[in-house]
């Protein structure tokens, strides 16, 4: 099966770091019976976008395309952005060149963890906030191989977080375009943190919608099930048993529990998109989506993939702990990870959000006090949309706006 991604990895000579990420490439000014998917044989020479630099050897991106930061929810990984291409590909328009670019995040899927940092640390950096650290790092060395100058962000459920995150922490990167589905939004109790700046608006409420999330959600806020790291640990490796289940269960099984949280004209839609084999190419599409494994199939575009086992030298291990840390991401608090919407990230251009208005994983009610946090946010509600529905047929008009 031909894919619309490519798979590759970097291995970073300072730090010894090994990023896996996944690079779409979309032509833009090409007739409509044209695909616009670039094949790995013309990618380079496609209207000169993306060129080879023969004096350092180095891959670029010319300034007349468009690159996009895609940050996939906690569970999946790099690969998920094949769905969002295949989505998007038959709405593609464009004029220029678009670039899409998703990092498996430190811990997951062959790409070196994060150090172990704690809180006791002299610099008083959590293992959560140097992990969302460590991966938007990634994220900028990946964007200077190519030498993107600026990058716009797309988002998914928990990948909320990392895009609000580097917004934070690396604006100059950024083009001020943020698109968001199904928000995951941390908590705050309305007290405000000592990290933030000082000089912010006092007379805002920034506590949270008591209804934002699920009653288990709260529950673990509160330590009912045990520690952070402890329930974080164990249900880092439920998530990563996933790619196992989607082999072992009959595949009407897997097809029948999606189709079950999904809307009446999600559904539909659904069964339009496959509609001759029961879901079979679904389950296919899910299992090879979720199963990544050490970076299988990365080619590393700056290491002699016939040698890359040989030249690990310094290389910091992946230990395989991103799942449990996205999970302790998801129980941490604006206050614990020191990013309150309102004074952290910076104003941007525009911040388009869509929500399910039938979300019973994420309430809606996040994304409502997102777009009241952020400056220039604007909410559209999909009308029946579910959390995994909304994500996974993309509202059309989030499409448009790529």
């Amino acid at each position: 099966m031909q894919r619309s991604i490519s798979l590759k990895a970097y291995r970073c000579p300072q730090t010894g770091r090994d990023i896996h990420y996944s690079f779409a490439h979309l032509r833009g000014g090409r007739q409509q019976s044209s695909s616009p998917l670039s094949s790995n044989n013309d990618e380079a020479q496609t209207n000169n976008i993306l060129k080879n630099d023969e004096s350092n050897n180095t891959t670029i991106i010319g300034p007349s395309a468009a690159c996009w930061i895609f940050f996939y929810p906690a569970g999946p990984n790099r690969r998920l952005l094949e769905a969002v291409i295949s989505r998007y590909t038959p709405e593609f328009q464009c004029d220029r060149d678009v670039f899409f670019i998703c990092l498996n995040r430190p811990g997951k899927g062959g790409t070196s963890s994060s150090s172990s940092i704690t809180a006791t640390d002299a610099s008083n950096i959590s293992p959560e906030q140097e992990y969302i650290r460590t991966a938007c790092n990634d994220i900028i060395t990946i964007i200077d191989y190519y030498q993107v100058p600026k990058v716009s962000l797309l988002y998914m459920c928990a990948g909320s977080t990392f895009a609000y995150s580097f917004a934070k922490l690396h604006s100059e990167r950024t083009t001020g375009y943020i698109l968001g589905m199904s928000s995951w939004i941390l908590r705050h109790d309305g007290n405000r943190s000592n990290d933030e700046d000082s000089n912010a608006d006092s007379t805002i409420d920034y506590s949270t919608p008591s209804n934002m999330n699920s009653k288990i959600h709260s529950w673990a806020m509160r330590g009912y099930f045990g520690s952070k790291s402890m329930v974080s640990s164990l249900a880092g490796g439920v998530v990563g048993s996933v790619p196992g289940l989607f082999n072992s269960l009959p595949q009407h099984w897997v097809v029948d529990g999606f189709k079950k949280e999904l809307s009446d004209n999600e559904r539909k839609e659904f069964d339009a998109q496959y509609p001759e084999d029961g879901g079979v190419a679904f389950v296919k599409m899910m299992t090879w989506s979720h199963g990544d494994g050490d970076g299988d199939g990365s080619i590393f575009v700056n290491v002699d993939n016939s040698i890359v086992d040989e030249s690990n030298g310094n290389r910091i291990p992946n230990t395989n702990d991103g799942n449990a840390k996205d999970i302790a991401m998801c129980l941490s608090t604006q206050q614990d990870l020191g990013m309150e919407y309102k004074p952290s990230v910076p104003k941007q251009k525009r911040v388009l959000l869509w929500h399910g208005e039938n979300d019973r994983m994420v309430s809606v009610a996040g994304a409502e006090y997102l777009e009241s946090m952020l400056s220039n946010a604007t909410l559209s509600y999909v009308s029946e949309g579910t959390h995994q529905g909304t994500m996974f047929f993309f509202p059309r008009d989030l499409m448009l706006e790529l």
